[in-house]
Protein backbone atom coordinates (compact mmCIF):
# COMPACT_ATOMS: atom_id res chain seq x y z
CA UNK A 1 0.00 0.00 0.00
CA UNK A 2 2.85 2.55 0.58
CA UNK A 3 3.66 1.75 -3.12
CA UNK A 4 -0.06 2.82 -3.96
CA UNK A 5 -0.28 6.04 -1.86
CA UNK A 6 3.10 7.03 -3.11
CA UNK A 7 2.19 7.23 -6.46
CA UNK A 8 -1.08 8.38 -6.06
CA UNK A 9 0.64 11.27 -3.90
CA UNK A 10 2.80 11.67 -7.35
CA UNK A 11 -0.28 12.10 -9.46
CA UNK A 12 -1.52 14.60 -7.67
CA UNK A 13 1.55 16.85 -7.65
CA UNK A 14 1.51 16.59 -11.59
CA UNK A 15 -2.83 17.42 -11.51
CA UNK A 16 -1.61 20.58 -9.35
CA UNK A 17 1.70 21.48 -11.75
CA UNK A 18 -0.85 22.39 -14.58
CA UNK A 19 -3.51 24.14 -12.56
CA UNK A 20 -4.27 26.07 -15.23
CA UNK A 21 -5.05 23.37 -17.78
CA UNK A 22 -7.23 21.61 -14.73
CA UNK A 23 -9.84 24.70 -13.99
CA UNK A 24 -9.74 25.37 -17.99
CA UNK A 25 -10.74 21.64 -18.38
CA UNK A 26 -13.92 22.65 -16.07
CA UNK A 27 -15.19 25.19 -18.41
CA UNK A 28 -16.93 22.65 -20.49
CA UNK A 29 -18.71 20.10 -18.41
CA UNK A 30 -19.77 23.39 -16.07
CA UNK A 31 -21.53 24.93 -19.66
CA UNK A 32 -23.27 21.61 -20.15
CA UNK A 33 -24.97 21.45 -17.04
CA UNK A 34 -26.13 24.44 -17.34
CA UNK A 35 -27.48 23.29 -20.55
CA UNK A 36 -29.36 20.19 -18.67
CA UNK A 37 -30.63 22.46 -16.13
CA UNK A 38 -32.37 24.85 -18.86
CA UNK A 39 -33.67 21.70 -21.57
CA UNK A 40 -35.27 19.90 -18.24
CA UNK A 41 -36.95 23.34 -17.01
CA UNK A 42 -38.57 23.88 -20.34
CA UNK A 43 -39.79 20.13 -20.35
CA UNK A 44 -40.98 20.50 -16.89
CA UNK A 45 -42.84 23.75 -18.06
CA UNK A 46 -44.45 21.93 -20.86
CA UNK A 47 -46.04 19.51 -18.48
CA UNK A 48 -47.19 22.41 -16.24
CA UNK A 49 -44.75 21.23 -13.90
CA UNK A 50 -46.26 17.69 -13.21
CA UNK A 51 -43.92 14.88 -12.62
CA UNK A 52 -41.89 13.12 -16.10
CA UNK A 53 -41.82 9.57 -15.80
CA UNK A 54 -42.60 9.22 -12.20
CA UNK A 55 -39.95 11.68 -10.87
CA UNK A 56 -40.79 15.59 -9.96
CA UNK A 57 -38.95 18.38 -10.68
CA UNK A 58 -37.37 19.12 -7.48
CA UNK A 59 -35.81 15.13 -7.81
CA UNK A 60 -34.94 15.43 -10.94
CA UNK A 61 -32.90 19.11 -10.69
CA UNK A 62 -31.59 17.04 -7.81
CA UNK A 63 -30.71 14.08 -9.82
CA UNK A 64 -28.76 16.79 -12.73
CA UNK A 65 -26.15 18.08 -10.36
CA UNK A 66 -25.32 14.92 -8.26
CA UNK A 67 -24.83 12.86 -12.05
CA UNK A 68 -22.61 15.64 -13.54
CA UNK A 69 -20.38 15.53 -10.28
CA UNK A 70 -20.01 11.76 -10.55
CA UNK A 71 -19.95 11.60 -14.61
CA UNK A 72 -16.98 14.20 -14.26
CA UNK A 73 -15.42 12.84 -11.34
CA UNK A 74 -12.19 12.30 -14.93
CA UNK A 75 -11.77 14.74 -17.53
CA UNK A 76 -11.40 13.43 -21.36
CA UNK A 77 -7.57 13.75 -20.95
CA UNK A 78 -7.65 11.69 -17.69
CA UNK A 79 -9.87 8.81 -18.80
CA UNK A 80 -7.40 8.43 -22.08
CA UNK A 81 -3.90 8.92 -20.85
CA UNK A 82 -3.62 5.36 -20.32
CA UNK A 83 -4.93 4.68 -23.55
CA UNK A 84 -2.61 7.38 -25.39
CA UNK A 85 0.50 6.21 -23.23
CA UNK A 86 -0.67 2.79 -25.16
CA UNK A 87 -0.47 4.30 -28.80
CA UNK A 88 2.86 6.38 -28.26
CA UNK A 89 4.78 3.64 -26.66
CA UNK A 90 5.54 5.60 -23.40
CA UNK A 91 3.30 2.59 -21.56
CA UNK A 92 6.79 0.31 -21.78
CA UNK A 93 7.99 2.39 -18.33
CA UNK A 94 5.08 1.09 -16.75
CA UNK A 95 5.75 -2.55 -17.58
CA UNK A 96 9.43 -2.01 -16.03
CA UNK A 97 9.15 -0.14 -13.18
CA UNK A 98 9.24 -2.59 -9.76
CA UNK A 99 5.18 -1.98 -9.17
CA UNK A 100 2.49 -3.98 -10.74
CA UNK A 101 1.19 -2.01 -13.79
CA UNK A 102 -2.77 -2.11 -11.78
CA UNK A 103 -1.42 -0.86 -8.89
CA UNK A 104 0.09 2.21 -11.03
CA UNK A 105 -2.49 3.06 -12.88
CA UNK A 106 -5.30 3.05 -9.96
CA UNK A 107 -3.30 4.95 -7.90
CA UNK A 108 -2.45 7.65 -10.51
CA UNK A 109 -6.19 7.33 -11.19
CA UNK A 110 -7.00 7.83 -7.46
CA UNK A 111 -4.95 11.39 -8.06
CA UNK A 112 -6.62 12.76 -10.62
CA UNK A 113 -9.98 11.50 -8.72
CA UNK A 114 -9.13 13.27 -5.26
CA UNK A 115 -8.48 16.78 -6.74
CA UNK A 116 -11.76 16.36 -8.92
CA UNK A 117 -14.02 14.74 -6.50
CA UNK A 118 -12.94 18.10 -3.87
CA UNK A 119 -14.00 20.30 -7.06
CA UNK A 120 -17.19 18.64 -7.51
CA UNK A 121 -18.23 18.73 -3.98
CA UNK A 122 -17.56 22.77 -4.17
CA UNK A 123 -20.29 22.49 -7.15
CA UNK A 124 -22.41 20.40 -5.40
CA UNK A 125 -22.48 22.53 -2.48
CA UNK A 126 -22.84 26.04 -4.43
CA UNK A 127 -25.85 24.54 -6.33
CA UNK A 128 -27.70 23.66 -2.82
CA UNK A 129 -26.62 26.83 -1.45
CA UNK A 130 -27.84 28.94 -4.49
CA UNK A 131 -30.51 26.63 -5.70
CA UNK A 132 -31.53 24.14 -3.03
CA UNK A 133 -35.20 25.69 -2.66
CA UNK A 134 -35.56 24.46 -6.20
CA UNK A 135 -33.59 21.08 -5.45
CA UNK A 136 -34.49 17.60 -3.01
CA UNK A 137 -32.25 17.53 -0.81
CA UNK A 138 -30.91 14.17 0.27
CA UNK A 139 -31.78 12.71 3.81
CA UNK A 140 -28.79 12.24 6.32
CA UNK A 141 -29.68 8.63 7.05
CA UNK A 142 -28.87 8.00 3.20
CA UNK A 143 -24.93 8.63 3.17
CA UNK A 144 -23.41 5.41 4.50
CA UNK A 145 -25.21 3.40 2.34
CA UNK A 146 -24.58 5.37 -0.58
CA UNK A 147 -21.01 6.14 0.43
CA UNK A 148 -20.05 2.31 0.01
CA UNK A 149 -21.94 2.27 -3.41
CA UNK A 150 -19.92 5.15 -4.75
CA UNK A 151 -16.74 3.81 -3.32
CA UNK A 152 -18.03 0.53 -5.86
CA UNK A 153 -19.32 2.77 -8.72
CA UNK A 154 -15.90 4.56 -8.81
CA UNK A 155 -13.67 1.11 -8.26
CA UNK A 156 -15.84 -0.15 -11.56
CA UNK A 157 -15.55 2.69 -13.65
CA UNK A 158 -11.52 2.90 -13.43
CA UNK A 159 -12.03 -0.63 -14.13
CA UNK A 160 -13.99 -0.68 -17.29
CA UNK A 161 -11.70 2.37 -18.33
CA UNK A 162 -8.60 0.43 -17.53
CA UNK A 163 -10.04 -2.79 -19.93
CA UNK A 164 -11.22 -0.58 -22.18
CA UNK A 165 -7.95 1.21 -22.70
CA UNK A 166 -5.67 -1.88 -23.23
CA UNK A 167 -7.84 -2.64 -25.79
CA UNK A 168 -5.34 -0.13 -27.71
CA UNK A 169 -2.68 -3.02 -27.81
CA UNK A 170 -4.94 -4.33 -30.77
CA UNK A 171 -5.84 -1.26 -32.37
CA UNK A 172 -3.93 1.54 -34.39
CA UNK A 173 -6.00 4.14 -32.96
CA UNK A 174 -7.90 5.07 -29.60
CA UNK A 175 -10.32 7.57 -30.31
CA UNK A 176 -12.70 5.18 -31.60
CA UNK A 177 -12.35 3.01 -28.75
CA UNK A 178 -12.32 5.84 -26.77
CA UNK A 179 -15.83 7.49 -28.05
CA UNK A 180 -17.20 3.84 -27.88
CA UNK A 181 -16.65 3.85 -24.28
CA UNK A 182 -17.57 7.66 -23.15
CA UNK A 183 -20.94 7.31 -25.29
CA UNK A 184 -21.82 3.81 -23.82
CA UNK A 185 -21.32 5.22 -20.10
CA UNK A 186 -23.00 8.66 -21.30
CA UNK A 187 -26.53 6.54 -22.05
CA UNK A 188 -26.44 3.47 -20.21
CA UNK A 189 -25.04 4.74 -16.77
CA UNK A 190 -28.02 8.15 -16.68
CA UNK A 191 -25.50 11.32 -16.99
CA UNK A 192 -27.80 11.91 -20.10
CA UNK A 193 -31.21 10.65 -18.95
CA UNK A 194 -31.92 8.77 -15.98
CA UNK A 195 -31.97 4.83 -16.63
CA UNK A 196 -35.55 5.04 -14.88
CA UNK A 197 -36.99 7.26 -17.54
CA UNK A 198 -36.08 4.68 -20.09
CA UNK A 199 -38.68 2.25 -22.18
CA UNK A 200 -39.52 -0.97 -20.34
CA UNK A 201 -37.19 -3.23 -22.68
CA UNK A 202 -34.51 -0.68 -22.44
CA UNK A 203 -34.33 -0.02 -18.93
CA UNK A 204 -34.23 -4.74 -19.12
CA UNK A 205 -31.20 -4.50 -21.53
CA UNK A 206 -29.32 -1.58 -19.39
CA UNK A 207 -29.62 -3.68 -15.84
CA UNK A 208 -27.22 -6.16 -17.64
CA UNK A 209 -24.98 -3.68 -18.19
CA UNK A 210 -22.37 -2.33 -15.87
CA UNK A 211 -23.40 1.45 -16.84
CA UNK A 212 -26.00 1.67 -14.86
CA UNK A 213 -24.37 0.54 -11.63
CA UNK A 214 -21.49 3.66 -12.27
CA UNK A 215 -23.87 6.55 -12.09
CA UNK A 216 -27.90 5.59 -11.47
CA UNK A 217 -28.06 3.49 -8.83
CA UNK A 218 -25.34 5.40 -6.98
CA UNK A 219 -27.44 9.04 -7.12
CA UNK A 220 -31.10 6.81 -6.36
CA UNK A 221 -29.44 5.37 -3.17
CA UNK A 222 -28.62 9.28 -2.08
CA UNK A 223 -31.96 10.56 -3.08
CA UNK A 224 -34.11 7.34 -2.29
CA UNK A 225 -35.28 6.61 -5.67
CA UNK A 226 -35.74 3.16 -7.32
CA UNK A 227 -32.41 1.35 -7.88
CA UNK A 228 -33.46 -0.67 -10.50
CA UNK A 229 -32.95 -3.93 -8.29
CA UNK A 230 -32.86 -3.08 -4.87
CA UNK A 231 -29.69 -2.07 -3.08
CA UNK A 232 -28.76 -5.26 -1.98
CA UNK A 233 -28.44 -6.34 -5.13
CA UNK A 234 -26.70 -3.44 -6.41
CA UNK A 235 -23.68 -4.07 -4.27
CA UNK A 236 -23.53 -7.75 -5.63
CA UNK A 237 -23.59 -6.71 -9.21
CA UNK A 238 -21.17 -3.49 -8.46
CA UNK A 239 -18.49 -6.34 -7.17
CA UNK A 240 -19.20 -9.05 -9.36
CA UNK A 241 -18.57 -6.46 -12.74
CA UNK A 242 -15.59 -5.24 -10.89
CA UNK A 243 -14.40 -8.96 -10.51
CA UNK A 244 -15.32 -9.47 -14.23
CA UNK A 245 -13.26 -6.50 -15.22
CA UNK A 246 -10.35 -7.79 -13.20
CA UNK A 247 -10.26 -10.95 -15.20
CA UNK A 248 -10.68 -9.29 -18.48
CA UNK A 249 -7.88 -7.19 -17.03
CA UNK A 250 -5.71 -10.26 -16.42
CA UNK A 251 -6.41 -11.97 -19.71
CA UNK A 252 -6.09 -8.65 -21.75
CA UNK A 253 -2.57 -7.46 -20.64
CA UNK A 254 -0.95 -11.05 -20.11
CA UNK A 255 -1.80 -11.22 -24.36
CA UNK A 256 -0.46 -7.28 -24.77
CA UNK A 257 2.49 -8.37 -22.60
CA UNK A 258 3.72 -11.31 -24.49
CA UNK A 259 3.63 -9.99 -27.73
CA UNK A 260 5.53 -6.83 -26.65
CA UNK A 261 9.17 -5.88 -27.26
CA UNK A 262 10.06 -3.43 -24.45
CA UNK A 263 14.49 -2.48 -25.55
CA UNK A 264 14.62 -5.31 -27.60
CA UNK A 265 14.40 -7.56 -24.72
Amino acid sequence: MRTFWKLTAISIQGQLYYRTSFFINLLTPLALLGGQYLLWAALYEQQGGAAIGGMERREMFAYILFAFAMSNLLNWAGENRLSREIKTGQVAARCVRPAAFLTQYLAEMTGALFLQGIVNLLVVLAGFLCFGRYMTVPSVSALPAFILCLVLAVALRLMMIDVFSLLCFFTTGYLGISWTRAALFDFFSGAMIPVVLFPGWLKAVACYTPFPYMLQAPVAVLLGQDTLVGLPAVYGLQTVWILIFLGLHGLIYGLARRNLTIAGG
